[in-house]
C-alpha cells in the first residue's frame, strides 16, 4: 500500500527523533484504521535536515493527531489538530510503511 501525505489526517504522532550527526529526523506515526486497515505504523523520514520548528502551544486544545501534511519544496508542514504546525526543512522527505 502506498501512503500519501494527504492520507495522514487523524493519524497520531508517537515520537520525533533526530540523529544529529547524520542529519536525519524520524517521526513515528500511528495510522488510522479507516485509511490504512493493514498498516498500524508509518514513519516520516527527513534527510539532510537544516531546521525543525516544533511548537507545542496547543492553541486549539491538546491533541497528538495530524490534521494536514503538505510538502512545499524543501519544507514539510505538519498541521496538528492542536493548532500547532511542525515545520521541517530538509533536502529529502520519505513516508515509509512499517
Amino acid at each position: 500500500m502506498d501512503i500519501q501525505w494527504n492520507s495522514l489526517h487523524d493519524s497520531s504522532i508517537k515520537e520525533i527523533s533526530i540523529d544529529w550527526e547524520r542529519e536525519i529526523l524520524t517521526i513515528e506515526i500511528s495510522t488510522t484504521a479507516l485509511s490504512f486497515p493493514e498498516i498500524r505504523r508509518a514513519f516520516i523520514k527527513a534527510e539532510n535536515v537544516t531546521s525543525l520548528l516544533c511548537p507545542m502551544k496547543s492553541p486549539w486544545g491538546k491533541s497528538k493527531s495530524i490534521n494536514e501534511v503538505k510538502q512545499i519544496g524543501k519544507k514539510l508542514k505538519i498541521e496538528m489538530q492542536s493548532g500547532d504546525t511542525i515545520v521541517i526543512e530538509a533536502t529529502l522527505f520519505k513516508l515509509e510503511e512499517f
